[in-house]
């Protein structure tokens, strides 16, 4: 089987910036850290956080990174909605999804 996890470190003077955070598993956990020993870095190493998108397996940890130590996250104004649970915005992406599936562009659901 083959496992893929979402996040990329690229290292450019003295910052270390982690672009995406993968999945929120312990396995996609523990994949990070070993990228990060493999290269001689640790969590306190990251300088910044790049979320390239909102999606699960592109923001899963940043949460539990950001618990470790202060960083900056940048983030399209989506992707912070997502990540702070913003009540309205799930609200809206509830409707937009049960207007899809009303107006049949889902199929037959039964």
């Amino acid at each position: 089987m083959v496992k893929e996890y979402n996040f990329f470190l690229v290292k450019q003077g003295n910052s270390l910036t982690l672009i995406d955070t993968g999945l929120n598993t312990d396995d996609c956990w523990n994949s990070l850290q070993k990228t990060l020993k493999n290269h001689d870095f640790t969590l306190t190493d990251i300088t910044r956080i790049l979320l390239t998108h909102h999606h699960l397996d592109h923001i899963g940890l940043v949460n539990r990174i950001v618990s470790t130590h202060t960083i900056t996250v940048y983030a399209h104004p989506y992707a912070i909605l997502v990540l702070k649970r913003d009540k309205e915005y799930t609200k809206m992406r509830i409707e937009f999804f049960r207007k899809l599936q009303g107006d049949g562009m889902w199929g037959n659901q039964g």
